[in-house]
């Protein structure tokens, strides 16, 4: 699966290689449906951690979490604009680098003038670390780690 967390589930992709080179298809409505875990959950906890940060991402569903609504949490949490104490946590000579991280997803948006307007947002701090790598739980019935 390729998911860069910048760019909205509509673009995701499974990529697989052929004798043709690497085919790109698009997420079936059919695979985004699929229950998320072997469990029938209806509540999940997703944590990030991105020193000085640390998010919490819900994702809940009364009829069973599908694999739809954890892209879509994951995505929608780091489109939130940084508060300005979260904007307070940046050290001082690591602002140029978060900045060049807004800049360029600003640059690639299908509306670069919206993006803009909205300034620094979760997902650029973490710079070009935005493809899911996947969701990890240390123990039965606990809290899901996200992988980028």
């Amino acid at each position: 699966i390729y998911f860069d967390i910048t760019f909205p589930i509509h673009d995701i992709e499974l990529r697989q290689n052929s004798s043709h080179g690497i085919q790109h298809t698009p997420l079936s409505d059919a695979d985004l449906d699929k229950p998320a875990t072997d469990m029938n959950l209806t509540e999940m906890v997703i944590k990030f951690q991105c020193n000085p940060f640390e998010w919490d991402i819900d994702v809940s569903r009364s009829e069973g979490i599908r694999v739809r609504n954890v892209f879509e949490a994951i995505y929608a949490a780091f489109q939130v604009p940084l508060t300005s104490d979260e904007k307070d946590l940046i050290p001082h000579h690591r602002r140029a680098t978060y900045e060049e991280a807004c800049r360029l997803r600003c640059k690639l948006a299908a509306e670069p003038i919206v993006e803009q307007s909205q300034a620094l947002k979760r997902v650029d701090m973490l710079l070009h670390e935005t493809f899911f790598h996947g969701l990890t739980q240390s123990k039965s019935e606990g809290d899901w780690q996200l992988d980028v």
